[in-house]
């Protein structure tokens, strides 16, 4: 099972991961913790390191993909060479297409999908020439199929998801390995807000837990809970597109 000397990690003020972060460090991985709010991740940094750990904060907008590319290059060869890059931010909103704004869209293909993609690109180009590296996207469940109330989200993550695969196909040879995280219904800021029903709704460092062991290993997908990705990973794919969407309107009460 492999291990991890330097990890990048986007998102990380809360969430899945800041726990992350800390179940990395607790690892022996240096991890450099980066999101929008800098109180949050000097929070965290000083968590880490007072618990032994080793940790560094930066400010970034993964929508500012120059941004990204440039702070990723930078830092990979100030620490030495990150083995590890995840790209973890993203944002969610409940909205059913009626209501739904253009700018709700926009702000999440910017964070899920194009802010994802320029993480994953940036962690490619420090890590090709070595030949080795993880490279990981948190997608969801979701990307599976066109959920209730969840189109723009829904849509990203199935990009992202995509976009991974893709990426493992054409460069698993070089010696980079690529893993897509789809987790269900995890406790956070995001679910917080949802009022909808959450089955199966997982505690964050359990989840966290699976994911770290889906890394080590290399694993190509990690989807859980193992009770809700089967059936959708599986049947839901399978599925004829007019009894999803007969079951999705019964779901959503509509």
């Amino acid at each position: 099972m492999a291990s991890f000397q330097r990890a990048f990690l986007t998102g990380a003020s809360s969430g899945l991961g800041a726990e992350l972060a800390r179940q990395l460090a607790r690892r022996g991985t240096e991890v450099v913790v980066t999101a929008r709010r800098r109180a949050r991740l000097d929070a965290l940094v000083a968590e880490i390191t007072a618990a032994g750990g080793r940790a560094r904060a930066e400010t970034l907008d993964v929508r500012d993909a120059d941004a990204v590319r440039a702070l990723v290059a930078r830092l990979d060869v100030e620490l030495g060479g990150f083995d590890l890059v995840v790209a973890n931010a993203g944002v969610g909103l409940a909205t059913r297409a009626a209501e739904l704004t253009w700018e709700q869209v926009d702000e999440t293909f910017a964070v899920n999908l194009r802010g994802a993609a320029a993480t994953l690109l940036a962690g490619r180009d420090a890590m090709l020439p070595r030949g080795r590296g993880t490279l990981c996207a948190i997608t969801s469940l979701a990307a599976t199929r066109g959920m209730p109330t969840s189109g723009a989200y829904c849509a990203s993550k199935a990009g992202l998801a995509t976009f991974v695969e893709t990426l493992e196909i054409e460069l698993r040879a070089t010696g980079l390995r690529f893993v897509d995280v789809q987790p269900g219904f995890v406790v956070s800021e995001m679910t917080d807000k949802n009022t909808g029903h959450m089955p199966l709704l997982m505690q964050t460092a359990p989840a966290v837990a699976r994911i770290v062991r889906g890394l080590e290993r290399g694993d190509s997908v990690v989807a859980f809970p193992r009770r809700m990705a089967w059936p959708l990973r599986t049947l839901g794919k399978l599925m004829p597109r007019a009894l999803w969407r007969f079951l999705s309107r019964r779901a959503a009460g509509s």
